[in-house]
């Protein structure tokens, strides 16, 4: 297990693993006019409250950024416009980046706000270019529309509360004027609100549930699920806000050892990467001691477990036929698992450490519970049957 633990991971390898786990993440293009609130969105998919447009994002193109979450291993790259209102802004090199992966488009426009033909307009050439691509309406700063101070409204009294008439006729107006846009692709129409909390609004992410909705359907059917599972409980625990990150190094590991041999490489690299990661986010060092007594907490019938199973599911990918496609497959989702459950117990096991506690069972129970999850996700994302083998999870 020493190569699965390795801390220091081959800067060259890494930097594949990450090309590979870009090309491969979905494209969320987003579109719209300054101050629209796409930092808000980015900032509520991903749970990173740090996202700010204008520092977070590096630059893609002449008029546009591109940010990647989490960085190392991306599972979803959203890609920001910022010369959409200059006059004469050619879409071209944005479309020939989105075009490179799975993608939505994702229109964003105050409620409030008349004046769109600007976004229209570009949307209009991406709709004539490529006439099958869904288009999500995400209609934001509904507030903006609230006659008084008041809090956000249920669905009910946003249906029908006559004080919300001019949000309401606004919305629609707006909508009506992007389901006209040419094409035969899915349009999505969400309603959101998403605020600071400093804003006094009971709920900063009003309309939030809706928005990740759209996505999943909009998004190629895969990678979609991961987007939510970013966005569920990211802005919480210590734990919670190092669980994307967590699920881009398992994604890219499940990834990987669909190949065959190559997953003998990478994913042990993968491992290790996120686990002198994690010990950075706990701003401890990954030295033998402590490598030694993390091993120990998960127990040697883990670790049997895991060397075995692992190389049970590289051999099973050089059978010829069923290794290239269930085979694989089934390693993929495996791998994943595995790298995903390593980093929920390393995330225990470091929180322990820094409180001064020793409860090695705590991390065992942590590795399993965390396992029994991610077999769930990662046999849904890869076509298979969500219930784990019927020989436990390690077989």
């Amino acid at each position: 297990m020493d190569a699965v633990l390795k801390p220091e991971p081959d800067p060259g390898l890494a930097a594949d693993i990450r090309t590979q786990a870009r090309a491969r993440a979905p494209v969320l293009w987003l579109l719209g006019k300054v101050q629209s609130g796409k930092s808000s969105i980015v900032r509520s998919v991903t749970g990173d409250p740090g996202v700010e447009i204008g520092n977070a994002f590096e630059p893609c193109t002449r008029a546009s950024r591109i940010h990647e979450f989490p960085a190392d291993v991306p599972v979803v790259r959203f890609l920001d416009t910022r010369g959409l209102e200059e006059a004469g802004y050619d879409p071209s090199d944005d479309l020939a980046v989105v075009e490179r992966g799975a993608h939505a488009v994702i229109a964003v426009a105050r409620a409030m706000d008349p004046q769109q033909e600007t976004l229209l307009r570009v949307l209009r050439q991406v709709r004539r270019r490529h006439p099958d691509w869904a288009i999500v309406l995400v209609q934001t700063r509904l507030h903006d529309g609230y006659p008084d101070d008041r809090d956000h409204p249920g669905p009910e009294a946003l249906a029908r509360d006559p004080d919300l008439e001019d949000l309401r006729r606004s919305m629609e107006t707006q909508a009506r004027a992007f389901r006209e846009l040419p094409g035969h692709g899915p349009f999505h129409q969400v309603a959101v609100d998403l605020t600071r909390p400093e804003d006094d609004f009971s709920d900063p992410d009003y309309g939030l549930d809706a928005l990740l909705d759209a996505l999943e359907a909009a998004c190629s059917a895969g990678r979609a699920g991961l987007i939510r599972e970013l966005a569920r409980n990211a802005r919480d625990s210590r734990q919670a806000r190092i669980r994307p990150h967590i699920l881009g190094y398992a994604t890219a590991a499940g990834v990987t050892d669909m190949v065959p041999v190559v997953g003998m490489v990478t994913v042990p690299t993968l491992q290790g990467k996120m686990l002198h990661s994690i010990g950075e986010f706990y701003a401890l060092t990954w030295d033998r001691p402590t490598l030694k007594a993390f091993m120990a907490s998960l127990g040697s019938g883990t670790l049997l477990g895991l060397g075995a199973g692992f190389a049970a599911r590289q051999l099973g990918k050089l059978i010829p036929v069923y290794g290239q496609a269930a085979g694989a497959a089934v390693a993929g989702a495996a791998s994943a698992a595995v790298t995903y459950a390593l980093g929920r117990a390393a995330c225990y096991y470091l929180e322990q450490v820094r409180m001064g506690v020793n409860t090695p069972e705590g991390v065992s129970e942590a590795f399993n519970g965390a396992l029994k999850e991610a077999h769930t996700l990662f046999r849904r994302q890869n076509g298979l049957n969500p219930s784990p083998p019927s020989g436990g999870p390690h077989s």
